[in-house]
């Protein structure tokens, strides 16, 4: 009888001893065999969470237009890399849209889909996208710039692994992970030099009682994404804020770690490891300077609403149902306010701070 996720996380905390969150998220959602995202992520209305290109074909639409514009004055092929493309639905809508509106500039086309989980990279070549499609399997594999375009990316670093911390008055512990007999539970140490010099760089000291969320992995995928861009723009559309309101003890005294499970927003995330989908919000600041810190220039960062109201959605829909799918994704209520863009240009300036020379951003926002 194969020997199950949740049994193998234990035996390793019975050799190795409590573990950090940070490795047992990493098993829970990319274990090759049992992890959330290797065994097929439920993405839709139907399914344990939606994301804008599942809610409306309209979203892959709106960022086709931009995209046209926005390279408007390369030369040669035209590169679109999806860092993070799933089955790859948006790749797939954005290619027919540019198809239909401007032939000449899709002939110039080049896709590339980054998608770490197997099951999606297979459902990738199973959706029959146009040919010459590359299919990578990281980030890594993209070579130094090699990218004219768009590097661009719906909801990827909300996906990385955490690390998981709560200041006491003693100092700050990290929330690591036992286990007993009733099942896996928080278990506190010491915070690492590395999870203390994170707080240091963002100039933030949490509250005692408060609980925080590190991510290790997204400095240096974002440094990686911007290596290979050699002209054009990096954009990243997901749930984040800036480091002052991502670590305010009054906003969010208890992190912004996630569970999503047929549509809803709750449950112990220590609980069913690789049946449930676990989340937490970007730090902007922190990939924005480790874009700047590869020559990367700061444009904005911008509620999803306003960009894509000012890529001209409600022109692209041809009916009020479609109508109402984009008002979904703009309402500041909902999808509009809670997820942002970050957009970055390689400019031979070099790096604009977004903390010390305050680029563009949207009146507002935090």
């Amino acid at each position: 009888m194969p020997v199950t996720l949740s049994e193998r996380l234990r035996r390793r905390i019975a050799l190795e001893g409590p573990i950090s969150f940070r490795d047992f998220m990493e098993a829970a959602l990319y274990d090759p065999e049992e992890g959330y995202y290797s065994r097929g992520a439920r993405i839709g209305e139907a399914g344990d969470f939606a994301t804008s290109p599942s809610i409306s074909p309209l979203f892959a639409r709106a960022v086709a237009r931009q995209f046209r514009r926005g390279t408007a004055e390369l030369d040669g092929p035209i590169d679109f890399v999806d860092a993070g493309a799933g089955s790859g639905e948006l790749l797939a809508e954005l290619h027919a849209a540019l198809a239909k509106e401007d032939p000449a500039f899709a002939a110039r086309l080049r896709l590339t889909a980054i998608e770490k989980s197997r099951a999606a990279r297979e459902a990738l070549h199973r959706r029959g996208l146009p040919p010459g499609l590359r299919v990578l399997s990281g980030a890594e594999e993209l070579a130094p710039a090699s990218v004219s375009g768009w590097i661009f990316s719906n909801e990827l670093y909300d996906a990385l692994p955490v690390a998981r911390v709560r200041s006491t008055p003693a100092g700050l512990e990290e929330m690591r992970v036992g286990a007993d007999p009733g099942g896996f539970g928080w278990v506190f140490a010491p915070a690492s030099e590395e999870l203390h010099r994170h707080f240091e760089a963002q100039q933030v000291t949490l509250e005692p009682g408060q609980v925080a969320e590190v991510s290790p992995e997204a400095p240096e995928l974002h440094r990686t994404l911007a290596r290979a861009l050699a002209h054009g723009s990096l954009v990243a559309f997901d749930y984040g804020h800036r480091a002052r309101t991502l670590y305010h003890s009054l906003a969010r005294p208890n992190g912004t770690l996630a569970v999503h499970s047929a549509g809803r927003r709750a449950g112990n995330p220590l609980e069913n490891p690789g049946e449930v989908d676990l989340t937490a919000h970007v730090n902007w600041d922190e990939l924005a300077r480790a874009g700047e810190a590869e020559g990367l220039k700061t444009v904005e960062v911008v509620r999803q609403g306003a960009w894509l109201t000012r890529a001209g959605i409600f022109d692209l829909a041809g009916s009020e149902a479609e109508k109402w799918r984009a008002f979904r994704l703009v309402d500041p209520e909902g999808m509009g306010d809670q997820l942002s863009v970050l957009v970055q240009t390689r400019s031979e300036r070099g790096a604009t701070s977004l903390t010390h020379s305050n680029p563009p951003i949207e009146s507002g926002f935090e």
